[in-house]
């Protein structure tokens, strides 16, 4: 009987190539998902007014320190009247902190504000990123993408 040596062969010629395969698979999807990171543009709040989706966003202070309180400002003219409520939703950039919420309330005056207290963290500075969108989450209402920057 004699030995068939083209098994050993195909069978390694079908691990690389799926072996191969996967890479490319998984380079297409990290590829995807830094294409779609890197054309987010982030509103960098500050005291200095941002805009972006024809509003306007402001913080009390340019700084922003762990676990002290700072008013963040937000004018939103395109919004509903009917529209009481905004959530700001921040998570950590360069380290995993969790998921960050505030509320923001209208105002007498037609602008949204809120308290915001970021959490104590080991790194001297951190980006924080996320978006603020109404609380009734209308699908047809652009979210106003944020980074915050916060230092010890």
């Amino acid at each position: 009987m004699k030995k068939s040596t083209w098994k050993p062969i195909a069978n390694l010629v079908f691990i690389v190539a799926v072996g191969w395969g996967g890479y490319q698979v998984s380079e297409i999807g990290k590829n995807k998902t830094d294409k779609q990171q890197q054309q987010i543009d982030y509103c960098q709040l500050s005291t200095q007014v941002c805009e972006q989706n024809n509003a306007s966003v402001t913080l009390a202070t340019d700084v922003i320190n762990p676990m002290q309180n700072t008013e963040i400002n937000v004018q939103w003219p395109d919004l509903p009247a009917e529209t009481d409520h905004l959530v700001l939703t921040l998570e950590g950039h360069e380290m995993m902190m969790g998921v960050y919420q505030l509320q923001l309330s209208r105002t007498a005056s037609g602008e949204f504000s809120g308290d915001l207290t970021l959490p104590f963290c080991t790194s001297d500075e951190m980006t924080w990123q996320g978006n603020i969108k109404p609380l009734s989450d209308q699908e047809e209402i652009t979210p106003i993408n944020v980074s915050i920057r916060m230092v010890k």
